[in-house]
């Protein structure tokens, strides 16, 4: 009985049919032989070992894991048969090559001058070589054959029967858990009673084994509608293993959507400063590191949010749990009663229970032996929903697989891989690439299987890529992959391996798909033959090791959103890509990649996928025109690629071809001479032009795909021609954008008909049309046929006087007019028949736009967009009258420039969130009359967000009646708005009103802002107000900005007096342009304790701190253009701020020196200072500096002496930026610095040398920017310690840096990272 994993063999077999496809006695590559009268017998003889190997395989595989040398066997015997794999794709290749020159014969001269440059010319020095590897392989497989005996293996062939099974029935739903109610009621009560504990944060741990429900618990309840409601932010992000501060940190602003850098310092500030003053619940999933201390940093992150806050922690560890030092829920396994619910939900999926009560029986005891586990339950249910009989249910449950010793494998797992059919395991195995919790993208698996033979098997009348998708789903059927639910088929469906399945694959693989990280310095990476890795910067360290692998067939890097415009080496791409002759399948995809090559793709010439997306490509090499085999190149969101290689039709076996979204690459006319090519993805047609496209060319193509753009369709002739294009028989096309660049004369009619007879498949899901200039549209663009459409935007159609019967699309969910000029009103017609039960049954986004002459809008009223959740009225001058009532679903309304609207009577708007409206002198109407507004405000249970945008009528604000709900109101531009005594009214009712955040801006009549007159806003923004003149700030404030950081052209001028009436619990206070403003509020230390960070910019009227200093917690110190505050700093009296960490001063070298005895003094607990153009800044300030890790100098004149005396010993960090004064770099001051890991010089604009012993020895990475003068380097002195040099706009250094070339490189080459302008090398 077959134990344990058959593990590897599966890779063997594939390779094995590869060869036996290859050496068919009537293939082409015989033929050739036969033909060029060469000895063909020796690829008989190949053949004939081959068939020996393949008998003895499965009876191997089974004994490899109890007999080593059996294993050694396999491994020795798998380089083996690879060696002759590869050799015969070598001889295939050129045989294709015969066939491609044969068939361009009357090429020009220069066409063959490039042809000869690319060495395609077959020799009979080419055929010796190969024979005589090929004698070599075949010396070695008979040794191998030899040993057969003396290992005892026997034969017995796998059935060539493949079991994948058409399913009839979609995946079970993996909303509905089993069993856990209880637990994911315990959990949102406790999420939902924290607040009453004032805790400020919560940590809630769920511990449980492997495989139980850990996650699919917390995302039950992250999901839950309730815990939605109750947080102000969410994120979710995945730990695992293994830890790292500023991945997690990264990760968790992303899912909060906040632009991010690579500095871990600045990340965990800008998390800590999102999080500030909100209540946010967090997930953390699969936490395996219990350092206390490491975890008491992160916690750290968190501990200014609201009380009530929550983390959800998921981990197998008991360690983890008791390190975050709460009370945690512990998942228990399921009932046995509720083991076999789940098993029965997914095992009988395709059979009755009451009709198969012996497979219930003995179902039954195989849920037992699940032990409660759902991930075994359910994996090894799927599994037996395709064995019909009983008999095989029996043989599972006999399986001596269960009374094996624990390997970290569970049985189930093991017995649902053991019963995979042969060319099912090589599918999953290879998916070991991917590295935990990662979600890959079904179709790139397809297409790397694909690529690497492992779809084989095919039938009559079925395409490769069909048997590879039933391949995927057989495989997600029997629940070994798990479909991402945020993923849909128009976005690209992705899919999760649990991580106990990923240690499944990983295992079955035996080593031969792996993760590069895992295996760098492990010798086993010899034995891979394909890798992924995670993308960085230049990336030669990492993918040195690879320079090995000739045998490699697959290199993945896989991308992560954290990283930035990643870039790949010019050393990777010339000297180490080249080296990996045996690829099949290479991806770039997502670097910053703008040229390749020519001897990347010579050398790579076995390549069948090629990925360039995503990358920045301008043109491609012509070599990629040699590479035969190649079968799918994906060129998506090439932004800047313009063109294709001339000769792409001699890629003769290319059947997947994928341009969508590279915005300015035309449809090339030679794609059409492809013959071979199956799916063409986002093809763009650009009609008329002398080298431009005809609409019959687009007849004759089957084989479009996705997304399809036809532009200038001003230049078909009429109807007749526009049918040639046969838009109805191009039933894969989902996405159809039909243009006009121009308007003819007198041509409605004509363009009316030419668009008719453009009528799309009836498949389509997206359909944009731009400046089409008929007065009316073809019937067929409301036809109740359209079943699929999801998406239709109408642009700049200005002659359509009318729109069609839109609301009887039964899938439409997003619509968009925008630019119709003609359009008066929006009559009945819209909605369609009054057969439709509800007209727009399925809409959720509507957007009007540019609309000059729109009158008038009619409602039907009864019940019409019952699912719209965004309205958008933009730029619609004359509209007039009503909007449609009761939209009861509607979650966001906008307003904008609509100077006729008047909403005479309140509309119910029960689940509206966010209101906005912009430039509406009408307004009046709803903010003038506080009862209309009142009642209208009542109907808006749920408002959350409430935006106001020049709208100059607004005298008041009726803030005193704002539902309670909100949390953000924004006022921009309204320059008559005065603030009112209402909020005292509004807090003696009881209002419970907070608000996030209040922002005032542009409005010019709002002389004072105090308690009295706004609500309570943690984060209070006033800008650009140029009569405000005293501001008291309200408790409760915990951010107040004066201007916003870095908006410069924002001013409040007139600002003289702010002040704080009590104790506030204000955390950051930013002050920009406030010119009269003398002083800060009095009394700091007392009434604001808690603030941390502490900005002015340009208010020069400040001469000091107040007295009695700032507060004591100040951590963070930022002061810009204040020149009497900076020049009467002795008086600041910082050294008294044990908090402090960070300063920053801008100046304009009006400093004066401050006398002996009273020297300006700093905290030693400084870690980072900014100085510009202090000119006084002397070495005697830094020296009680302990702590100083990083120094930015900009534009002091003094820094040459500085230098020379040398700079605190602590410092990690040392930026010089714009000193005029230096010419060289000091050679004792720097190496003095014996912790300094990065050194930073920019624009430095006299600088010409660094002396080869000025770096000191702990350097590990150099950035030079902008140094015009500079010649040299010292690449002879240069620190073994460094690992990044970076070098950027200075023109003298370029050559000598040059890659392979410049006088400098051979001093560098060995620096893992270098970068020299924009480019790795």
């Amino acid at each position: 009985m077959e134990i344990g994993l058959a593990v590897g063999g599966a890779f063997l077999s594939s390779a094995l049919n590869v060869l036996f496809d290859r050496l068919a006695p009537r293939g082409d590559l015989l033929k050739m032989f036969q033909r060029q009268k060469h000895d063909f017998r020796l690829l008989e003889k190949l053949r004939r070992t081959l068939c020996s190997f393949q008998a003895v395989l499965s009876d191997a595989e089974n004994k490899q894991a109890s007999n080593p040398n059996v294993s050694q066997w396999l491994n020795e015997l798998r380089d083996a048969v690879d060696s002759a794999e590869n050799l015969i794709e070598e001889v295939n290749y050129e045989v294709l090559r015969l066939q491609v020159e044969g068939q361009h014969q009357n090429l020009s001269e220069t066409s063959k001058q490039q042809v000869s440059d690319l060495n395609l010319c077959l020799s009979g020095d080419f055929i010796i070589n190969i024979m005589e590897k090929l004698e070599y392989t075949i010396e070695t497989l008979e040794e191998l054959q030899k040993q057969i005996g003396h290992l005892g293996l026997k034969e017995y062939l796998y059935s060539v029967k493949q079991e994948t099974r058409r399913l009839s029935t979609s995946v079970v739903d993996e909303s509905d858990i089993f069993g856990r109610q209880n637990e994911i009621g315990e959990l949102i009560d406790r999420i939902l009673s924290v607040d009453a504990t004032g805790n400020k944060l919560t940590v809630i741990p769920i511990v449980g084994m492997a495989g139980i429900g850990k996650t699919t618990l917390a995302k039950a309840v992250y999901n839950d509608e309730k815990v939605k409601d109750h947080f102000d932010l969410k994120a979710w992000f995945c730990v695992s293993e293994p830890y790292d501060a500023f991945r997690v940190t990264k990760g968790l602003l992303q899912e909060i959507g906040i632009m991010v850098d690579n500095n871990l310092n600045q990340l965990q500030v800008k998390l800590k400063e999102s999080l500030k003053g909100k209540k946010f619940l967090i997930v953390l999933d699969d936490v395996w590191n219990d350092n206390y201390n490491a975890w008491d940093d992160l916690r750290n992150l968190f501990v200014q949010g609201d009380a009530g806050s929550t983390i959800i922690v998921t981990t197998r560890k008991k360690s983890v749990a008791k390190t975050m030092g709460n009370e945690h829920i512990r998942i228990d396994t399921l009932s046995s009663d509720v083991s076999w619910s789940l098993f029965k939900r997914h095992a009988f999926d395709n059979m009755d229970p009451n009709e198969h009560l012996e497979h219930v029986e003995v179902g039954k005891q195989i849920a037992a032996k699940c032990k409660g586990l759902p991930l075994a339950l359910k994996t090894l249910a799927g599994m037996l929903r395709s064995k019909p009989e009983v008999e095989g249910w029996k043989r599972i449950l006999r399986s001596e697989v269960w009374e094996l010793p624990d390997n970290g494998i569970l049985p189930a797992l093991m017995l649902s891989y053991n019963d995979l059919p042969l060319h099912l395991k090589q599918c999953f195995s290879y998916c070991a690439i991917f590295p935990k919790d990662y979600p890959f993208r079904k179709k790139q698996v397809i297409q790397l299987w694909i690529a690497n033979g492992l779809v084989q098997g095919l039938k009559k009348d079925e395409t490769i890529k069909d048997l590879g998708n039933l391949f995927f789903l057989e495989l997600q059927s029997r629940s070994l992959f798990e479909r991402v639910p945020e993923s849909s088929k128009n976005n690209a469906e992705k899919f999760l391996m649990h991580d106990l399945v990923n240690d499944l694959a990983q295992v079955a693989s035996s080593k031969l798909c792996v993760r590069l990280e895992e295996y760098q310095e492990s010798h086993m990476l010899k034995r891979s033959r394909h890798v992924s890795y995670s993308m960085g910067y230049g990336d030669f360290e990492k993918l040195e090791p690879l320079y090995k692998l000739e045998q490699l067939r697959t290199l993945l890097p896989i991308y992560s959103i954290e990283l930035y415009r990643s870039s790949l080496s010019q050393r990777v791409l010339h000297n180490i890509f080249p080296r990996l002759t045996s690829l099949r399948a290479l991806s770039l995809s997502h670097y910053h990649i703008k040229e390749l090559p020519d001897v990347l793709f010579i050398k790579l010439k076995l390549l069948r996928f090629l990925d360039l997306s995503l990358t920045e490509i301008k043109q491609l090499p012509e070599s990629i025109c040699v590479l035969y085999n190649l079968e799918t190149l994906l060129l998506s969101s090439c932004e800047f690629l313009e063109e294709l290689p001339r000769q792409m039709e001699k890629l003769i076996n290319l059947r997947h071809l994928d341009i969508s979204g590279s915005s300015r690459l035309m449809m090339p006319l030679h794609l059409s001479k492809l013959k071979s090519l199956h799916v063409l993805l986002g093809a763009k047609f650009l009609l008329g032009d002398p080298s431009g496209s005809r609409m019959e060319d687009l007849g004759e193509l089957c084989n479009l795909y996705g997304t399809l753009s036809i532009r200038q369709l001003e230049n078909v002739a009429d109807r007749r021609e526009a049918l040639k294009a046969n838009m109805r028989g191009k039933e894969h096309i989902e996405k159809l954008s039909l243009e006009w660049s121009v308007s003819i004369a007198d041509s409605s009619q004509n363009e009316r008909d030419i668009l008719g007879e453009i009528h799309p498949n009836p498949n389509i899901k997206e359909l944009e049309i731009n400046g089409y200039r008929g007065t009316n549209f073809p019937y067929w663009l409301a036809d109740y046929s359209f079943s699929e459409l999801v998406e239709l935007s109408l642009n700049n159609c200005k002659d359509c006087y009318s729109l069609p019967a839109f609301g009887q699309l039964p899938s439409l969910k997003f619509l968009s007019i925008q630019g119709m000029h003609r359009i008066i009103e929006v009559t009945e017609e819209f909605y369609g028949s009054s057969s439709s039960k509800k007209p727009f049954n399925s809409l959720e986004k509507l957007e009007f736009a540019e609309m000059l002459e729109w009158e008038q809008w009619h409602a039907l009223g009864n019940g019409e967009f019952p699912t719209l959740q965004e309205l958008s009225i933009k730029n619609c001058p004359k509209l007039i009258g009503k909007l449609p009532e009761n939209l009861r679903s509607l979650i966001k309304l906008k307003i904008s420039k609509c100077s006729e609207l008047n909403l005479e009577t309140p509309i119910e708007f029960l689940s509206l969130k966010k209101f906005e409206v912009e430039g509406s002198p009408k307004v009046e109407v709803l903010f003038d009359h506080a009862e209309l507004f009142l009642s209208q405000l009542q109907g808006m249970k749920q408002i959350v967000e409430l935006d106001i945008f020049n709208c100059h009528s607004i005298t008041s604000l009726p803030i005193s009646i704002l539902p309670s709900t909100l949390k953000r109101i924004s006022i921009y531009d309204c320059r008559n708005l005065k603030l009112e005594t209402s909020v005292s009214e509004m807090i003696s009712s009881g209002s419970d009103m907070f608000l996030e955040s209040l922002t005032v801006e542009g409005c010019d009549s709002i002389d004072e802002i105090s308690p009295e007159l706004v609500p309570r806003a943690r984060q209070l923004r006033v800008e650009s107000c140029h009569s405000l003149t005293r501001l008291l700030i309200p408790n409760g404030t915990e951010a107040l900005s004066i201007n916003g950081r870095f908006l410069f052209h924002n001013k409040c001028e007139n600002l003289e007096i702010l002040s704080v009436a009590q104790t506030t619990l204000l955390r950051t206070l930013d002050i920009m342009h406030c010119e009269k403003l003398k002083s800060l509020p009095e009394h700091m230390q007392e009434l604001v304790p808690s603030l941390k960070e502490l900005f002015l910019n340009n208010c020069p009227e400040i001469e000091s701190f107040p007295e009695g200093g700032l507060p004591f917690n100040l951590e963070v110190l930022k002061i810009w253009n204040c020149k009497k505050l900076v020049n009467g700093r002795k008086e600041w009296g910082l050294q008294r701020l044990p908090c402090l960490t960070e300063l920053t001063i801008y100046h304009d070298g009006s400093d004066e020196e401050i006398p002996a005895g009273e020297n300006w003094k700093l905290p030693c607990s400084i870690r980072r200072i900014t100085i510009h153009n202090l000119k006084t800044f002397s070495n005697q300030v830094l020296k009680s500096l302990t702590s100083l890790e990083s120094l930015y100098t900009y534009n002091l004149p003094q820094i040459q002496s500085l230098l020379e005396e040398g700079l605190t010993s602590s410092l990690f960090e040392l930026t010089l930026d714009r000193h005029e004064e230096l010419h060289s770099l000091p050679t004792e001051g720097l190496r003095r610095i014996t912790s300094l890991q990065r050194l930073d010089i920019r624009f430095c604009d006299q600088l010409q040398s660094i002396t080869e012993s000025a770096l000191p020895s702990s350097l590990s990475k150099l950035v030079i920017e902008h140094c015009p003068k500079l010649q040299s380097l010292p690449v002879k002195g240069m620190p073994s310690s460094i690992s990044e040099l970076s070098i950027y706009r200075c023109p003298l250094l370029k050559t000598l840096l040059e890659f392979e070339k410049g006088d400098y490189w051979p001093n560098i080459a060995h620096i893992p990272t270098i970068r020299v302008d924009e480019e790795y090398l």
